[in-house]
C-alpha cells in the first residue's frame, strides 16, 4: 500500500482568531494516484480544505504531513487569484518548474498552448480574457506544473461543454499518470469520477439560514422596450467580437445569452449596461430612476466595504434613501436571498465563501430592483440552494418590470427564461424559447 503523499488529521482551520472555524477536525490522507471528490454546500469549506492541503493556510488545531519535496499545484475558483503575469505567454513560462531543462519547457508549453486552445490569447493580458477563457489558461499552468497532488476548487465552473469534456479528460490522464486528484464540488456529474468522496458539511451559525427565499411577484403594467441594439459591432483591438447586432429585450422578459468560451457574452452585457461604448451602431436603453445592475462573473470584484451591511446599503444611500430605510430594505433582501441578515449583515463580504459572495450580490441586486438587471454566469459554483434563490430572483426582477439577461455557457442554466439566444461568431441568433416560464 502506498504511503500518503499528504496526511490531515483532526485539522482546524479559522481565517480569524476571533471567527469560528471554516473547518473543524477534518481528517483526510491523500495517496499517489487518488482522487477524492470534496462535496459541500456553499460555505461548507471546501476552499479552505484546499488551501490547507495546499500549504496556504495554517492550522488552528490538529497536523499536516506532506511527503519532502511535494509538489502540489491548486487550482483557484477564481482564476484571476493566480495570474501574475502581463501576458498569457509569459504566464505559461513562469508555470514551468525550474528544474526543467529548456528543450522540455519549450516542448511542454507548446503541449499547454495546443491543448488548451490558447494561440490566439499568447499576446494578450490574462485578466482581460472572458471567464472561461481564464479558467482554461489556469488549469493550462496547473497543468505545466506537473504536480504530484493537483488541487482543483470546482474546475469546470464558466467552462462550456466542450472545455469541460477535455479538462475532465487531462485530469484523467494526469490521474492514470500517478497524479493524486482532490476536486472540490457543489455536487453534480463530477462527483462520480472520484474514487473517494468526502462530504463537507457547514458548521452551524448563530443565526440560521432562511428557511426558503420569499421574492413576490408584483407586475408593474404592459411591456415596454428597456434596451435595443440596432447593428451593433464591437472589436477588441482587431478581433471582432460583435459584428452588427440586433437585439431587444421588454420589460418583464427574460433572455438567456449563450455561446462558446470568449464568444463575446460578457461583452454584450457591457455594452447593454453603457461600461463599454459600440464600435459603430446603437444602443437605445429606457431605464427610469431604478436603472441598470450588472453582476460580473466574479461578484468579490464589486465589494468594497467593511460589512455585508454596508455593501448592500451604499447604492440604496447614493439613490437618496435614509440610512434608517437602506438598512431595513437591506436585511430584506439578505433573508430573500437566504442569509440571515443577523449574522450575516456585520460580517466582511471577503471572508464569505464563493457562493455566499455571489448571494450577497444576488441581495444587493434585489435591494436596488433595477429596470434592466444583467447577470454574467450567475450560475457557476452555486449549490442547489444558491440556484433556487437565483432563479427566484430572476423571476421576482421580471415580475416588477425589469428586463433581465443571463449570460451563461449552460443552455438551460436552470433558469425559467422567455427566450434564448445564442452568440457565435459575433452574431445574434434566437435559438428557441428555452421552455413556458412558471410564476
Amino acid at each position: 500500500m502506498a504511503l500518503p503523499l499528504i496526511t490531515l488529521v483532526d485539522a482546524v482551520v479559522a481565517h480569524r482568531d476571533e471567527l469560528p472555524p471554516a473547518i473543524s477536525e477534518v481528517s483526510l490522507d491523500v495517496s499517489r494516484g487518488d482522487w477524492v471528490a470534496v462535496v459541500g454546500d456553499n460555505g461548507s469549506g471546501k476552499t479552505t480544505l484546499l488551501a490547507t492541503l495546499g500549504g496556504v493556510l495554517p492550522l488552528r488545531s490538529g497536523t499536516m504531513e506532506r511527503t519532502p519535496g511535494l509538489r502540489v499545484a491548486l487550482l483557484l475558483q477564481d482564476p484571476d487569484d493566480q495570474m501574475v503575469a502581463s501576458s498569457v505567454e509569459h504566464e505559461l513560462v513562469l508555470s514551468v518548474p525550474l528544474d526543467v531543462d529548456d528543450a522540455t519547457r519549450r516542448t511542454r508549453i507548446s503541449a499547454a498552448i495546443e491543448r488548451f486552445e490558447l494561440g490566439e490569447f499568447l499576446a494578450r493580458n490574462p485578466h482581460r480574457l472572458s471567464g472561461g477563457e481564464k479558467q482554461r489558461l489556469a488549469f493550462a499552468t496547473a497543468w505545466l506544473e506537473a504536480p504530484d497532488v493537483l488541487l482543483l476548487d470546482e474546475p469546470l465552473s464558466f467552462l462550456d461543454e466542450v472545455m469541460r469534456e477535455r479538462v475532465i479528460s487531462f485530469v484523467r490522464e494526469m490521474n492514470a499518470n500517478g497524479t493524486a486528484v482532490v476536486w472540490a464540488t457543489p455536487g453534480g456529474d463530477d462527483v462520480e469520477l472520484a474514487q473517494r468522496v468526502m462530504t463537507l458539511r457547514r458548521a452551524p451559525s448563530p443565526e440560521p439560514e432562511q428557511d426558503s427565499p420569499v421574492f413576490r411577484r408584483a407586475s408593474r403594467g404592459g411591456a415596454k422596450e428597456r434596451i435595443v441594439f440596432d447593428k451593433v459591432s464591437f472589436s477588441y483591438e482587431k478581433h471582432r467580437v460583435l459584428d452588427r447586432a440586433n437585439l431587444d429585450a421588454k420589460s418583464g422578459q427574460r433572455i438567456l445569452l449563450t455561446g462558446r468560451n470568449g464568444s463575446g457574452k460578457s461583452t454584450l452585457l457591457l455594452l447593454a449596461g453603457g461600461a463599454i461604448a459600440p464600435s459603430s451602431g446603437r444602443i437605445t436603453r429606457a431605464v427610469e430612476e431604478r436603472g441598470v445592475m450588472y453582476l460580473p462573473q466574479s461578484p468579490e470584484r464589486l465589494f468594497f466595504a467593511e460589512t455585508v451591511m454596508e455593501e448592500i446599503c451604499f447604492g440604496l444611500e447614493r439613490r437618496g434613501l435614509s440610512i434608517e430605510t437602506a438598512r431595513q430594505r437591506a436585511e430584506e433582501a439578505l433573508n430573500r436571498v437566504g442569509l440571515g441578515a443577523g449574522h450575516f449583515a456585520p460580517r466582511s463580504p471577503f471572508e464569505l465563501s464563493f457562493g455566499e459572495m455571489r448571494r450577497v450580490a444576488f441581495a444587493i441586486a434585489s435591494a436596488l430592483d433595477p429596470d434592466l438587471l444583467l447577470l454574467d454566469e450567475p450560475a457557476s459554483g452555486l449549490d442547489a440552494r444558491g440556484r433556487a434563490v437565483l432563479e427566484s430572483l430572476v423571476r421576482h426582477a421580471a415580475g416588477r418590470g425589469a428586463a433581465v439577461i443571463i449570460a451563461s455557457h449552460e443552455r438551460g442554466a436552470a433558469l425559467a427564461c422567455d427566450r434564448t439566444l445564442e452568440l457565435k461568431g459575433g452574431t445574434l441568433f434566437e435559438v428557441a424559447y428555452a421552455h413556458t416560464p412558471s410564476d
